[in-house]
């Protein structure tokens, strides 16, 4: 199942890379302004924002992982644009129950450049996620998958080492849905950014 999310998000990456680039080989500057685009992958930690029952000392109790995201978007000024990625949360433990979760997020980007190396941003959008909750024996947590739609925030910074090469570090917060409600998901990443 890993394997093919893997697969799916560099798929997901090669066509969004593929789509871009056509739009901007096509039609040139698609709206006023110096539009330019951006393909990134990044990876940290992920922390799911969810109760875990300590009291019974017989389960494990681990709401951190490694996670990753790819994403491209495209900037139609220095401190606007639009970004569509996706992010694996990885796994954790919980009250005697696995969960995997991942999002492909769509956000607003606006940001503000500092001088020719630095920006700053923030973000926020829509979410398409899905969840699974399994458990080998009957537990505290309620098991099953859910698929639906969510929001996300963040705020990030980069940093260039050229001009298409950028070095990028994000904290974004999910909404999902889980098999017992809504719940947060929280990602710190950092990776690199090219730009094109």
């Amino acid at each position: 199942m890993n394997q093919v999310r893997k697969m799916a998000a560099v798929a997901a990456l090669g066509l969004l890379a593929s789509g871009t680039a056509l739009a901007q080989s096509t039609y040139g500057r698609p709206w006023q302004g110096d539009f330019w685009g951006y393909i990134g992958a990044s990876a940290g930690e992920s922390k799911f924002r969810t109760d875990c029952n300590r009291t019974v000392t017989q389960f494990e109790c681990d709401t951190k992982d490694t996670g990753f995201k790819v994403y491209a978007g495209g900037r139609m000024t220095e401190w606007l644009g639009l970004e569509l990625g996706y992010t694996d949360f990885g796994r954790i433990r919980a009250s005697g129950g696995e969960v995997d979760a991942w999002a492909v997020p769509l956000s607003l980007v606006a940001g503000v450049p500092f001088g020719d190396r630095f920006s700053f941003f923030g973000k926020v959008g829509g979410l398409y996620g899905r969840t699974d909750v399994t458990a080998s024996l009957d537990t505290l947590t309620s098991t099953g998958h859910k698929s639906g739609w969510g929001w996300t925030y963040g705020v990030g910074a980069a940093f260039a080492f050229t001009p298409q090469l950028q070095v990028r570090a994000d904290w974004d917060r999910h909404k999902l849905d889980f098999a017992s409600g809504r719940e947060d998901v929280d990602m710190l990443s950092a990776g690199l950014q090219f730009r094109f």
